[in-house]
This record gives C-alpha cells, structure tokens and sequence, in this order.
C-alpha cells in the first residue's frame, strides 16, 4: 500500500506518493537529510493498480520507498539510472516534458 496526495499548482499536477512504511520517517546520508513528511505526502491511501491509474494525472511526480519507486521504474516513468538511494531507500523525481 502507498500514500499519496495530488498537489495542483499553475504548472500542472504534482504526485507526491510513498511506501507507507516510510511516511513520517527521517533518512540521512553525509550530503542531505531527507524528511518523508506526511502533510506532502499523505492524503489518501491506494493499492498498486490505483496508483498506476494515478501515475496518468500527474505532470510531475516526486517518489519515496522502495516499493513505489520500482512501480514507477517497471511502468516506465523513471530510469534507474536516476533514482538516488538516502540511507539506502531510494526517491526519485519525474517532470513530463512538454506540459
């Protein structure tokens, strides 16, 4: 299961979606410190085909956890070559061009 919450703004959709394991977590490495905070990230809740129907809304996503981040290299969306791992769990960020 993951959570995830839709952001609008004047650029178009932002998802913001996470493994629920990882939400309200805190992960460090030597060069960032990254907060998975809940009130960007947690709005509702969907299983692994909801979030695939979801992936077709956004302009831009922003990914964290395992779980998620692997749905979105499987379907094409991310490379893995662009996926960055913070205290080995990994996020990555999408834009579409062109919208």
């Amino acid at each position: 299961m993951f959570y995830y919450k839709i952001h609008e703004s004047h650029a178009g959709y932002l998802l913001a979606a996470c493994d629920k394991s990882v939400c309200g977590k805190k992960f460090k490495s030597k060069e960032t410190e990254f907060f998975v905070n809940p009130r960007f990230y947690k709005d509702k809740t969907a299983t692994e085909s909801q979030m695939r129907k979801l992936f077709r809304v956004p302009s831009s996503a922003n990914l964290v956890g395992k779980n998620i981040v692997q749905l979105a290299i499987d379907i094409g969306l991310i490379d893995k070559e662009n996926v960055i791992k913070i205290q080995g769990i990994p996020h990555a960020q999408m834009i579409v061009a062109g919208v």
